[in-house]
């Protein structure tokens, strides 16, 4: 009998060992002893490997590992792998989960296969619309697309932060881009302002700058606004206090900004009704005067007269209630030193100054987009997104404070899944830090912590050459999986670099790999290697605006590997000024761990002082 993997009957495949099992059917439980669970893999019509495994093995590279022949030391490692990512895959009794993995422990692996068990355990109640994924790029996105499709579902909601950003902020100016601001910021000619920019991000990402904005924002929302009199023409449309009793009392449970909305509908009102009353004045002045005039006529001027006199109402009117994110993130700038009172009050100047010049030149940069996304969700209310059921973030490390809360705001009912390397953490100025630092959106009750240290996607010699490049003491074990060693290639100039990559390609081509990255510092060195490389080898790039992901050897800058692996990495010039500053150490280590078999790198000169010294 052949069933559907969502059938009742194929639960057992998912969620028994072998042994004692059973399932559920309309006409009750079913029990019995489970005695073999094989797996298959079919490509083409054609039969590539079968294994034998207590556990269902969801993992390609697992599956892999137990089909070529493997001994019962390596079975029993594969086991504990699934079963640990089976902890991922099947939580329900924990709201929330984050997972910290290694690279190459299979987070991203266990994020689409926990989102396949959901749909599978819940089918009669969600579906894949009420799940969406954070990806780290539109193009990650494109390399996970064929996964619940392959399954039988419709593929899940899937975007970026910045796209997610994009659709949400109201607030107008031209806006800086993520991967333009990664660029930036490993630049090897950093930009004029380099300095103010890193103080600014480094601030606008610390859990104190989350709590201070939160603050304000409570603050503002609590306050009791005073408003001068509504006077039109001598005559008070509209007393302070009234206007405040209206804020304040009868708008109260109406979000910040809409208060200020509908108290500037209730004045339009008010003034209208002036404007009706005192156009009959106007009217019958008119007509004392003048005699006899056309009605028409007369009913135009009357209100045309009634209108001007009430313009600069109006327009007070306007300016007392034109409230916004913008307004408010800079009114919270002028008094930054006072909701941060443990920073440097200098700094606090200095990136509030830095940042209203540049918001004034029209210019919102990246991390100033999240604070007006919070804001304007704060104090503006939310969209209503209650079909999102569940959310899950991959990358979880490069997700600031702010950012968490901004995701909180807008899926508040949503359960959360969070995967994610510290280790992977390209930026300092741009990332979480540490779990512990969202620990009141995800309270310690509600959220499962799991740590995956087993890295078996690298061999064992990438994994011990990327550990080398932390210079500490990881919890990182390697399965086992041995390979070539990786090298490091010292050339006399970046032509000669060229021209080994190119063979490199053709070498590794020749020998089947199939996916091969050759990876930058910045998307300008990006460029400059893929217009040399496409005159000698067939070669693909990626610069941050594509959405597609490319087969075969592809030019891409480091900081765009995120979430991506190759069966070889050709990581171009990490001698001279490359990779050099403390900042760059983690990008240098995202970039060698994106290597599975296979990892060269080159150096024009001196290598990186955080390359491990091989033979």
């Amino acid at each position: 009998m052949v069933y559907d993997w969502r059938a009742p009957v194929s639960g057992m495949f998912y969620d028994d060992e072998v042994g004692k099992a059973s399932f559920i059917t309309p006409g009750g439980v079913v029990e019995g002893e489970l005695t073999k669970k094989r797996q298959y893999k079919i490509e083409n019509g054609k039969l590539s490997y079968s294994f034998d495994s207590s556990v269902k093995i969801d993992d390609e590279m697992l599956q892999q590992m137990l089909a070529g022949h493997a001994d019962g030391k390596m079975r029993s490692i594969v086991t504990t792998i699934q079963r640990e990512q089976n902890r991922a895959i099947r939580n329900e009794t924990f709201k929330h989960l984050i997972v910290q993995g290694a690279a190459g422990s299979g987070k991203t692996s266990v994020a689409l296969h926990r989102i396949a068990y959901l749909l599978f355990r819940h089918r009669d109640t969600i579906t894949s619309e009420n799940i969406i994924v954070f990806s780290p790029n539109p193009v990650f996105s494109d390399y996970i697309s064929n996964v619940l499709p392959e399954l039988g579902e419709a593929n899940m909601l899937q975007t970026t932060f910045e796209s997610f950003l994009s659709g949400a902020l109201a607030t107008k100016g031209k806006r800086e881009r993520y991967y333009d601001l990664l660029d930036s910021l490993f630049s090897l000619q950093p930009l004029p302002g380099y300095p103010a920019r890193i103080e600014s991000l480094r601030l606008k990402s610390s859990p104190a700058f989350r709590d201070a904005i939160k603050a304000y924002a409570q603050a503002l929302a609590n306050e009791q606004v005073t408003f001068a009199p509504l006077i039109c023409a001598g005559v008070t449309i509209a007393s302070s206090p009234e206007l405040a009793r209206l804020f304040s009392y009868n708008y109260a449970s109406l979000p910040y900004f809409a208060r200020f909305e509908k108290l500037r509908a209730r004045m339009d009102y008010l003034l209208a009704n002036y404007e009706t009353k005192r156009a009959a004045q106007i009217a019958e002045s008119i007509t004392a005067s003048e005699g006899f005039i056309d009605r028409g006529e007369l009913r135009r001027r009357s209100r045309a007269i009634a209108k001007q006199e009430s313009q600069p109402a109006r327009e007070r009117a306007l300016a007392m209630t034109d409230v916004s994110a913008a307004s408010v993130y800079s009114a919270f700038l002028g008094e930054l030193a006072r909701w941060l009172p443990g920073a440097d009050a200098a700094v606090c100047e200095a990136v509030a100054r830095y940042t209203q010049e540049t918001i004034r030149a029209g210019l919102l940069h990246y991390e100033d987009q999240i604070a007006l996304l919070y804001l304007q969700g704060t104090l503006g209310g939310t969209q209503k997104t209650a079909r999102i059921r569940y959310v899950i973030i991959d990358e979880a490390q490069d997700y600031t404070p702010l950012q968490y809360e901004c995701i909180r705001l807008f899926f508040a009912q949503a359960s959360v899944t969070m995967l994610g390397d510290l280790d992977q953490s390209i930026t300092p100025y741009l990332s979480l830090g540490s779990y512990e630092t969202i620990s009141a959106l995800f309270p310690p009750e509600e959220t499962l912590l799991l740590r995956f240290t087993k890295s078996y996607r690298s061999t064992a010699e990438i994994i011990a050459f990327t550990g080398a490049i932390l210079n500490r003491k990881t919890e990182i074990d390697s399965v086992g999986r041995h390979g070539d060693a990786p090298l490091i290639i010292q050339l006399e100039s970046e032509e000669a670099v060229h021209r080994a990559i190119a063979q490199g390609i053709r070498d590794l081509t020749a020998k089947g790999h199939a996916s091969i990255g050759i990876l930058t510092q910045t998307k300008v060195e990006a460029k400059a290697v893929f217009h040399t490389l496409k005159e000698q080898v067939p070669v693909q790039a990626l610069f941050g605006g594509e959405e597609d992901f490319p087969r075969g050897a592809v030019v891409l800058p480091a900081y765009l590997a995120k979430g991506l692996e190759f069966d070889a990495v050709l990581l171009f010039n990490a001698g001279g000024g490359h990779y050099r500053e403390e900042s760059e150490r983690l990008l240098l280590y995202t970039a060698c761990t994106r290597a599975l078999h296979v990892l060269h790198v080159y150096c024009v000169g001196e290598p990186s002082p955080f390359m491990p010294k091989i033979s």
